[in-house]
């Protein structure tokens, strides 16, 4: 409405603006002041800012602006003090974290690497490598921080946790006064009812090792590379042969020659966990096993941080390499979460490669068909010996085995016949150790069931016997059929003690321990389930023993003499004048058998002490000489590994109650348990009368003290569930 001004009246004056905005100042129009936006800039969208001129020094601000301001500088305070008390208990683990930090995990944005040299290193650069969302450590605007949550882990019926616990069971017969009352993991049918173990989080000089934050792409010097590969090749890149020497060696000489200019990310990856496996089980050396783990423990990482993130959203040969190496490495550590979690990913990538099917392989080069089909047969053994030990189903079934077994290698020239002679021995061993396991996974389907855990049909003992005679047959059937470069020592022979280092001698050693360890899983059911008789029915004096109780016990005498034969054969070479360690597979593997045969010849004791096993050819004595030799074996097998060393120790803790009950059984009889205060033993007491409460260490790996009966068998530290990852 147009206001018209009428005569007589005075004329309004005009409010002036204290400040105009900038856009009305440029435009010289009028500006009504209003805050945080005139209505001028309003009607425009346009941007309105204030700025006052330097001349400016008085100029009027309304109060109610002034107060508008207060009001939210008050409310950011408020807001501002709630947040600084949500992060008080928090800041300082976040504190406590961040040295232990590493670097994050690089991307895969670029194949394209420079190197350069730093010192007595190789540091390799990556363009554009950095993925500033792989890094998990980082935390949020919270700064949030998290403690380590508990792992269940399940053992079947095949893995040495199971077995001992039915061991101990039978062995707490003979320290208590009567059988204690409290629920015992064994049912009637012989199945453990629950094998979860609480797993301790604790770490360890194994299980992670202080590690110092390194560039993914620093290698070790040249001279140390090609050694390391030297050694892989020739150790555990001979027993699984799945890379082929010559052409990894072409393409590493390569790479080194250009200066690693655009090597690809996933190789490399591979090249470096190479170096961490040769570093691991290298024993040639004065280094202590610690310097040994920390060392690979660094070059491990690195290759992980090569391809962690690769590996998630790339199906490659280079990656499912990188995938099994890297479980393979883990296999002697005590990381059994990641290996375990990282075995699922290379069987699911193989089989997303193809490599389960001949198919997939037409067209290529003899060569790569050959590493393709290697590098399958290698993850089912894998498979196998994984299943075994920690007594879950396999991932891998038999019937996805269609491809040719191992051949050897293709020639390209004259010049490489003594290397392809060399390399027809390893294809042969290699071949044996795939058909042999095989045997295993006919074990596992027909003895264990999968390890799917107890079902509705039970299973007698008369049919355990009678799957246990056609294993023994399939076995049997595997020996007679390996080359007479090949053929299987026995322990009375002196061939293996002789200063004899060629490859045939090693590598047969290596397959007799095998044979004697499958022959072992094959007949120890039988073993249980006599163990299991007596925890459930009691000692068997002045009773008859069934006779298919009878049975079992003469056929679970394979397993014992194969037991024994193993600790004897590792025990004289580990003993001999001559440098040994050479001669056997690498240090986790003999740890494995060794451990397996002394927990059988434990078995075996608590069943001559019930005189449920009679062998007129040994004594008493004899099985305390087979436990002394085991723990002497461990204590020789590698220096200053503690691992080791707490499995000697568990071994001999464990015979010494065996050993005392001959002159105790007596005063046991007589009611003498009575000193405990109580009527029976506690799994507590039993637990501190085998002695293995006083075996933590301040520099040894941590022992907790756990539950051997119940469900958190885990906390036996050394772990019987950490052992089982050693394996």
């Amino acid at each position: 409405m147009i206001q018209t001004h009428r005569e007589g009246e005075p004329l309004a004056k005009r409010r002036r603006t204290a400040l105009a905005c900038s856009a009305c100042r440029a435009r010289k129009s009028r500006c009504d002041g209003q805050r945080p936006s005139c209505s001028t800039c309003l009607s425009l969208t346009i941007e309105c800012v204030y700025e006052p001129s330097d001349c400016s020094t008085n100029v009027l601000v309304r109060k109610e602006y002034v107060a508008d301001l207060e009001q939210r500088l008050r409310c950011v305070e408020s807001r501002l003090q709630r947040h600084d008390d949500l992060l008080t208990g928090h800041l300082s683990v976040c504190a406590t974290d961040k040295a232990d930090r590493c670097d994050p995990p690089m991307g895969d944005h670029s194949s394209i690497i420079t190197v350069r040299q730093i010192q007595d290193e190789v540091h390799v650069d990556g363009v554009n490598g950095e993925d500033p969302g792989s890094d998990d450590t980082k935390t949020d605007g919270l700064a949030l921080g998290f403690v380590d949550e508990p792992t269940t882990e399940f053992y079947g019926e095949s893995s040495s946790i199971a077995f001992t616990r039915c061991l101990l069971e039978a062995m707490s017969l003979d320290l208590t006064a009567k059988r204690t009352k409290t629920k015992s993991p064994c049912n009637e049918n012989g199945f453990v009812e629950c094998n979860v173990a609480q797993v301790s989080q604790q770490q360890s000089v194994m299980a992670s090792p202080v590690y110092q934050p390194s560039s993914p792409t620093t290698f070790v010097s040249e001279t140390e590379m090609d050694s390391l590969l030297d050694i892989y090749f020739n150790d555990y890149g001979s027993l699984f042969p799945f890379l082929h020497e010559p052409t990894f060696r072409d393409t590493y000489n390569e790479y080194k020659a250009s200066g690693f200019v655009k090597a690809r990310r996933a190789w490399l990856g591979v090249l470096t966990m190479t170096f961490a496996m040769a570093t691991h089980i290298n024993q040639n050396g004065k280094v202590s096993a610690k310097h040994r783990f920390r060392r690979s423990h660094v070059l491990f990482q690195r290759a992980v941080s090569l391809c962690s993130e690769l590996s998630v959203r790339t199906v490659s040969l280079d990656i499912v390499q990188y995938l099994l190496l890297a479980v393979l490495y883990l296999q002697g550590t005590q990381m059994p979460v990641q290996m375990w979690t990282m075995h699922g990913m290379l069987v699911r990538t193989a089989t997303a490669l193809g490599l389960h099917s001949e198919q997939a392989a037409q067209g290529l080069h003899p060569i790569q068909q050959e590493i393709r089909r290697r590098t399958w047969l290698t993850i089912y053994c894998l498979d196998r010996i994984l299943s075994v030990t920690w007594g879950r189903p396999p991932a891998i079934p038999d019937e996805y085995i269609a491809v040719k077994l191992p051949s050897p290698w293709v020639t390209m020239t004259e010049t490489t016949t003594h290397h392809s002679s060399e390399g027809g021995i390893h294809t042969a061993f290699f071949d044996a150790t795939v058909r042999l396991l095989q045997v295993v996974g006919r074990s596992l389907a027909t003895q264990y069931g999968q390890n799917l855990g107890p079902g509705d049909q039970k299973i007698d003992e008369s049919t355990a016997i009678q799957a246990a005679s056609t294993m023994r047959q399939d076995l049997r059937r595997w020996a007679s059929s390996l080359p007479s470069c090949l053929d299987l020592y026995d322990t009375g022979s002196d061939v293996h003690l002789k200063n004899d280092n060629t490859v045939s001698n090693r590598l047969r050693i290596i397959l007799t321990l095998r044979y004697h360890f499958v022959n072992i899983l094959i007949h120890r059911p039988l073993l249980c389930a006599t163990l299991r008789y007596l925890t459930l029915k009691g000692s068997p004096t002045g009773r008859p023993i069934p006779y298919r109780i009878q049975l079992a016990v003469a056929e679970a005498h394979e397993c014992i003499v194969s037991a024994e034969k193993t600790i004897e054969i590792v025990h004289a070479i580990i003993n001999a004048p001559y440098p040994s360690h050479t001669k056997l597979d690498v240090w986790f593997f003999t740890l494995f058998h060794v451990l397996n045969s002394a927990l059988v010849i434990l078995g075996r004791s608590v069943l001559e002490q019930h005189a449920v096993y009679i062998n007129d050819n040994a004594t008493q004595s004899s099985v305390q000489d087979s436990l002394n030799q085991a723990v002497e074996s461990l204590d020789k097998l590698d220096k200053d590994n503690h691992v080791v060393y707490d499995c000697a120790r568990f071994i001999a803790r464990l015979s010494q109650p065996q050993s005392d009950q001959v002159t105790n059984k007596d005063n046991l009889g007589n009611g003498c348990v009575a000193d405990t205060g109580s009527e029976e033993l506690t799994y507590e007491q039993l637990w501190s009368t085998v002695g293995l409460s006083s075996l933590p260490d301040p520099d040894m790996v941590p022992l907790p003290r756990g539950e051997l009966f119940g469900h958190s068998f885990g906390g036996l530290g050394l772990s019987l569930d950490q052992l089982s990852s050693t394996y």
